[in-house]
Parts: structure tokens; C-alpha cells; sequence
């Protein structure tokens, strides 16, 4: 898949193990490779299901929270 992809094999290992960051061109080239439209990959996910923020800011503000 990683090489169908044009991906580095242990990127592809972290997203597919869900520790990876893929780029929106990353998504692209997958879901080109298994035959998808590249939303097809993110239906049925929202906001609840993000990992926890690894800096605490809140919206508008440039700084972190205290």
C-alpha cells in the first residue's frame, strides 16, 4: 500500500496504526489507491474524536492558556 501510495513505508506504518499526520496530498494518493474519493476517508469522523491538543490555546488567541 505505502509503495502503491508513493508513501515511506514507516509513514504509512504511523497512520495506519492512527499516529500519523497525514498531509490532505497524503489523502489524496490513498484514497487514489483504494479506489475511494478522498472524503470517503473522513465520513463518520468529527471533532470528539481528535486526539487531545498537544499546546492548550484557545480560538482568536495567539498565546498559550495559563
Amino acid at each position: 500500500m505505502a509503495h502503491l501510495a508513493g508513501l515511506n513505508v514507516s509513514n504509512y506504518a504511523r497512520i495506519d496504526r492512527g499516529h500519523g499526520n497525514p498531509t490532505f496530498h497524503t489523502l489524496i494518493r490513498l484514497a487514489a489507491v483504494l479506489g475511494l474519493e478522498p472524503g470517503d476517508l473522513m465520513s463518520g469522523f468529527s471533532t470528539g474524536q481528535l486526539p487531545s491538543a498537544r499546546d492548550d490555546f484557545e480560538v482568536g488567541v495567539i498565546r498559550p492558556v495559563r
